[in-house]
């Protein structure tokens, strides 16, 4: 028992000194409930919801499943209206992109070759030669399948450039 607390416990009167417990009594009181009132909430345990979520919980499987299939939904709506498209190779309308020479940046890499070639009235064996490519490479083949240290989409593009700036 410590020298300070009188032997009944803090806050409560004993028969030599009536008003000063009833005093202490009270500040001990007030003082209790203002430590209640501002105390903070004890922390969850791990595992657990926090008070503040009124028990309303999804399991994180669950939410994962919910948001990938959100998404999925979203871009499987959007196919069957047509306004989803990945390859390029038809417009949002479902129209096929077709290549008429009018920008070297309508050039993607699943055209062919030869539709290049005709598009921007080019011979095939000149486009063939400056990029040091096979002479016997048939004009269906894709500009993505003759990619090298030497060819590239952006290759063709800037050559071709380069040429509409030379030619008169």
């Amino acid at each position: 028992m410590s020298p300070r607390q009188p032997a009944h416990g803090p806050g409560h009167a004993t028969a030599s000194a009536p008003a000063e417990a009833e005093v202490r009594a009270t500040v001990d009181v007030r003082a209790t409930v203002d430590v209640r009132a501002t105390a903070e909430a004890p922390a969850p345990r791990p595992g657990r919801p926090s008070p503040s979520r009124l028990g309303r919980h999804l399991p994180v499987g669950l939410y994962g499943l919910l948001v990938v299939g959100v998404f999925a939904g979203v871009i499987s709506t959007s196919a069957a209206v047509g306004a989803w498209q990945t390859s390029g190779r038809t417009a949002v309308g479902g129209a096929a992109v077709t290549l008429d020479g009018a920008s070297t940046t309508e050039i993607k890499g699943w055209m062919t070759v030869g539709d290049v070639a005709a598009a921007f009235g080019i011979p095939l064996p000149a486009i063939l030669d400056t990029f040091a490519l096979d002479p016997n490479t048939p004009p269906s083949t894709a500009i993505k399948d003759l990619e090298s240290d030497v060819f590239s989409v952006t290759a063709l593009r800037d050559w071709l450039d380069l040429q509409r700036a030379v030619a008169p």
